[in-house]
């Protein structure tokens, strides 16, 4: 009896808190864990279609016909397109960054090439991440060109990232000790973090934290200003292409 009242005062008094939470419990179940959902639409097949992110991650999910169920990832028509990737292109909101470029800025980062350059290019690095020393190898030519890069270090892949990383903080010589982590890779040795610092140990997971905060799950991610001064982010090891006309283009 009392439930039925509380339902019909909902529309009455227009609570806000009450209609912004009504998930379906299918979908609920996944916020309680941690999905933000950002956006639900009507897709193929009569379902009802969401897209958010999780852990900085997209996600797609279809909930059925029944209400009851729903079902997580891709969703393929008879001819084999990824209908998924389109809904997130259309409905999946960009994250706001305008604020992104003084965040890293504040960060706990090294840096390479000229210290007065005219442009610079931020990157998630974990010492454990192959792609990134891969990025790192491929960003080389473009530093002579008047780009600063810098590293954001974090430690996320492996126990021993947060140690590797601020190890790399707190080195004299952090290029080096950069250059030495590489030269290791994939190597896992400093297993545990126990001996690492207080005070590198909080800017590594500070790091991480801003990661999460920018909607970033993996490295390297990377950050730079398009010719508009927008800021811009490529989540990955970017293509040969994106390299050389977007993230490393020739300053102005």
């Amino acid at each position: 009896m009392l439930r039925t009242l509380v339902k019909g005062l909902v529309p009455l008094f227009l609570l806000p808190s009450i209609a912004l939470a009504a998930y379906p419990d299918a979908v609920q179940v996944l916020v309680d864990e941690g999905l933000k959902v950002e956006a639900s639409f009507e897709a193929p097949g009569g379902v009802k279609g969401f897209v958010g992110r999780r852990d900085g991650h997209p996600v797609s999910l279809y909930l059925m016909p029944d209400g009851e169920h729903i079902v997580v990832g891709k969703m393929v028509d008879g001819f084999g397109q990824d209908l998924s990737a389109e809904h997130l292109r259309n409905w999946l909101p960009e994250p706001d960054l305008a604020g992104a470029w003084q965040k890293l800025a504040d960060a706990a980062w090294i840096s390479e090439g000229p210290s007065d350059a005219k442009r610079i290019v931020y990157v998630f690095f974990d010492p454990n991440c192959g792609y990134c020393v891969t990025f790192r190898e491929k960003a080389q030519p473009y530093l002579e060109r008047g780009i600063e890069l810098r590293h954001i270090m974090v430690g996320i892949i492996q126990p021993s990232s947060l140690a590797k990383a601020a190890s790399v903080l707190g080195a004299d010589d952090p290029l080096g000790k950069l250059d030495f982590h590489d030269s290791q890779f994939p190597r896992d040795w400093l297993v545990a973090d126990e001996n690492v610092p207080q005070d590198l140990r909080k800017r590594v997971q500070s790091n991480n934290r801003l990661m999460e905060s920018l909607s970033v799950a993996i490295t390297p991610t990377v950050f730079y200003k398009n010719p508009d001064g927008e800021v811009r982010k490529i989540v990955g090891l970017p293509d040969d292409s994106a390299l050389s006309e977007a993230v490393f283009r020739a300053p102005e």
